[in-house]
């Protein structure tokens, strides 16, 4: 009797996910990329890659007469088997182009396209879906979210861009000025990477991640609004090359957890708050800009508690 085959509603993609490499080229049945496209740095990845090396080391020990098939192909082996109309370079599969035939035997460290598209990918965020609304502000999803407010987004070639979150910038107000560290300036998880300015007043906000920092924004430096109309996307502030990434991520909220945090700090930014101005504490939405009412010492203070800075 022959075997049924799986329902393909097994296989679904859901909305805002991609197929790993590996789907894709039908070594595996299911399996979706959660490092952003980012192999070298990926723990499957490298799982795969180690067990069909283990396997092509095996195979040489049996008879010659021994298909090749018995053992599994990486996903660049599977890639080249196809026609060459239907090797689709990794932007392709990840929607960053329409269309696009790898040309470089997947080779994307050799690839002029890959370091071109590395370096436009590195200057302008990758688009982000309607933000989600909790406790009365935004969350972006697939973003990683640190206490003092601030974002971390893996992407390409292994770099985080970094920002403020929705609940800091409603927090800090209109800002006069953000002063971001130099190209090349070590940060540190947890501690001071930059600094901002309302009329006078300055405080410190926390690095996400550790790394050293290899691009700035610089049209925030001369429109630091732009954090106050789109804090996910053209209000990024740098990017860092990590250092020790995947243990930074574990400290950080995502997903549910992010969602529980935010809604935790929203009914403790009222509860403070509501000790130094009278702003309605019964759980109400936030407002736009949540300090506008406060300036001098009272801000500092506000804005340092909930940003975690010293």
């Amino acid at each position: 009797m022959p075997k049924r085959e799986k329902k393909e509603s097994m296989k679904i993609v859901p909305p805002g996910k991609k197929k790993c490499v590996w789907m894709e080229a039908g070594v595996v049945s299911y399996k979706l990329c959660d490092n952003n496209y980012d192999c070298p740095t990926c723990v499957y990845d490298h799982a795969m890659q180690t067990k069909v090396d283990r396997q092509k080391e095996a195979a040489l020990t049996r008879p010659i007469e021994a298909s090749p098939d018995q053992f599994t192909h990486s996903w660049v082996d599977k890639m080249m088997r196809l026609p060459a109309s239907k090797r689709k370079c990794r932007y392709m599969i990840t929607g960053e182009v329409d269309r696009k035939i790898c040309p470089n035997a997947y080779e994307c460290g050799t690839c002029s396209f890959d370091r071109m598209m590395q370096q436009r990918l590195q200057a302008e965020p990758l688009p982000v879906k309607t933000p989600a609304e909790v406790a009365g502000f935004e969350l972006a999803d697939g973003f990683y979210y640190h206490e003092g407010h601030t974002w971390a987004r893996p992407e390409y070639g292994g770099r985080v861009r970094v920002g403020l979150d929705d609940f800091a910038q409603k927090l800090v107000g209109r800002l006069k000025r953000i002063d971001l560290p130099h190209i090349g300036h070590q940060l540190n998880q947890g501690e001071t990477g930059f600094t901002v300015t309302r009329n006078g007043d300055t405080v410190g906000v926390l690095s996400p991640v550790d790394g050293i920092v290899s691009r700035v924004n610089d049209k925030i430096l001369n429109n630091p609004e732009l954090i106050n109309r789109s804090p996910y996307e053209q209000g990024w502030l740098m990017i860092i090359e990590p250092t020790k990434l995947r243990k930074n991520l574990k400290g950080l909220y995502y997903g549910e957890e992010a969602s529980s945090h935010i809604q935790a700090e929203k009914d403790r930014l009222f509860e403070v708050a509501n000790e130094e101005f009278r702003m309605a504490a019964d759980g109400g939405e936030s407002v736009e800009d949540i300090s506008g009412e406060m300036e001098g010492e009272a801000w500092v203070k506000l804005a340092k508690t909930f940003l975690r800075s010293q």
